[in-house]
C-alpha cells in the first residue's frame, strides 16, 4: 500500500484529509487542529516547511537544518552566478527561488547557447571539480549538467532548454533575453519574466515533475497575481500545451474549493482560458482523491503528451511531436523501474 500512495496510485482518504488540513493552514491561515510530527513531514514534501514553521510547531533541530539548508543554497548561488557573470557566461535562474523562504533541493540555471552551456560545464568540471551525477534518460535527451560541488549538499544544475524529453515548449534563447535583474533577498538575481516563470511552472508540473505540490498551489496563486491573463493565455497557446494548463487549473481550482477559498483572479483565469480553449478535456480524470503532493493520474499524464504531440504536428513541430510521443512508452518503462527488484532499468524519467 506504501508504494502504491507513493506512485499515486491509491490516494487514501486518510491521506486527503491530512493534505487538505495542511492546505487550510497555509490557504486560510489557520491553526492546525492537531499536533503531529506527520505534518512536518508532509510539510517537507511539499515545500512549505519553513512557510508553516510558526504553525506546526516544528522542532527546532528540523526548523534549523532547514534554515542552514536555505543559507547553502544563497551561498552556491553566489559562488555560481559570480563564477558565471565574471566568465561572461549568461544564464537566468529557474524555479528554484520561486517558493521563498522554501528553497528545494538543487539551484537550476538556464544556460540555452550551446558554445556557453559547454564552457558553462567545462568550468564545473576542470576548475572547480565537481561530482557529476547520473542523469536519467529523459535528462540525458535533454542535455543538462547535473553535479554536486565540493562542501555543498544542494545539487548544481544547468539546462540548455526548458524540457523533459526535448520537446518544445519556450525558446530558450527568448527566456533569457526576457529576463530581469531583481533583489532577492538583499542579492542581484537574474529571474525569468512574470510570464516564462507562470509558463515553466505548468511545463515542468505537468510534463517534468507529473505532480503538484502545495507550494504550486500557492506560488502559481501569487504569481499570476499581477500577470495580465491574456498574455499568460497566449504564452500557453506559443508552447502548445493548453490541455495541460486547463487541467493544471482545474486541478488548484479543486483544492482551493475543499479549503472554501476563493482566489478571485484564478478563478477569472480559468474562465478566460476555457473561453479561449474550451473546457477541460481531461476533467474526468481529474475526479480523484486530493493528496498532496497530487499526483497527475498516469492516464492523464500520457493524454496530455498525446495531446501535445497532435499540436507540435500541426505546426510542423515534427522533432518536438516525436519525442513527445516517447513519453507513454517510458512512463510505463518508469513504473516497471519501480516495481522491479533488480532495477535494470533505473533511472527512466
Amino acid at each position: 500500500m506504501d508504494f502504491l500512495e507513493s506512485m499515486g496510485i491509491v490516494k487514501t482518504a486518510r491521506k486527503e484529509a491530512d493534505s487538505l488540513l495542511l492546505a487550510r493552514v497555509l490557504l486560510r491561515k489557520e491553526s492546525l487542529p492537531i499536533n503531529s510530527e506527520k505534518f512536518v513531514e508532509l510539510a517537507k514534501l511539499n515545500k512549505v516547511l519553513l512557510r508553516t514553521a510558526s504553525k506546526l510547531k516544528i522542532p527546532a533541530p528540523v526548523a534549523r537544518a532547514a534554515k542552514d539548508g536555505a543559507t547553502e543554497a544563497w551561498e552556491l548561488f553566489d559562488q555560481m552566478s559570480r563564477a558565471f557573470e565574471e566568465r561572461g557566461i549568461p544564464f537566468v535562474l529557474i524555479k528554484s527561488f520561486d517558493s521563498l523562504p522554501d528553497i528545494g533541493h538543487d539551484l537550476d540555471f538556464l544556460v540555452p547557447s550551446p558554445p556557453e552551456f559547454r564552457r558553462a560545464k567545462d568550468l564545473l568540471v576542470t576548475e572547480y571539480r565537481v561530482r557529476p551525477q547520473d542523469l536519467t534518460h529523459c535528462d540525458k535527451l535533454v542535455g543538462k549538467f547535473s553535479c554536486y560541488l565540493p562542501k555543498f549538499v544542494h545539487d548544481f544544475e544547468i539546462y540548455p532548454t526548458i524540457s523533459q524529453l526535448g520537446e518544445e515548449y519556450l525558446d530558450p534563447k527568448d527566456v533569457l533575453r526576457d529576463r530581469r535583474r531583481e533583489n532577492v533577498n538583499g542579492r542581484q538575481v537574474w529571474l525569468v519574466s512574470s510570464v516564462d516563470g507562470v509558463l515553466i511552472r505548468v511545463i515542468h508540473a505537468m510534463f517534468r515533475h507529473n505532480a503538484l505540490k502545495l507550494s504550486d498551489i500557492i506560488d502559481f496563486a501569487n504569481m499570476t497575481r499581477n500577470c495580465p491573463s491574456h498574455e499568460i493565455i497566449a504564452g500557453i497557446e506559443r508552447t502548445g500545451t493548453q490541455d495541460a494548463f486547463l487541467f493544471y487549473l482545474s486541478t488548484i481550482q479543486r483544492f482551493l474549493e475543499a479549503c472554501e477559498v476563493d482566489f478571485p483572479h484564478v478563478t477569472n483565469l480559468k474562465r478566460e482560458a476555457e473561453r479561449r480553449f474550451g473546457h477541460d478535456r481531461l476533467a474526468f480524470l481529474g475526479r480523484d482523491r486530493l493528496v498532496l503532493p497530487y499526483r497527475i493520474p498516469v492516464p492523464a499524464l500520457v493524454m496530455v503528451f498525446l495531446l501535445k504531440a497532435g499540436r507540435d504536428t500541426a505546426r510542423g513541430r515534427l522533432g518536438s511531436a516525436a519525442r513527445c510521443l516517447l513519453a507513454p512508452p517510458l512512463v510505463f518503462l518508469n513504473f516497471v523501474n519501480a516495481v522491479s527488484s533488480d532495477r535494470l532499468l533505473k533511472k527512466v524519467w
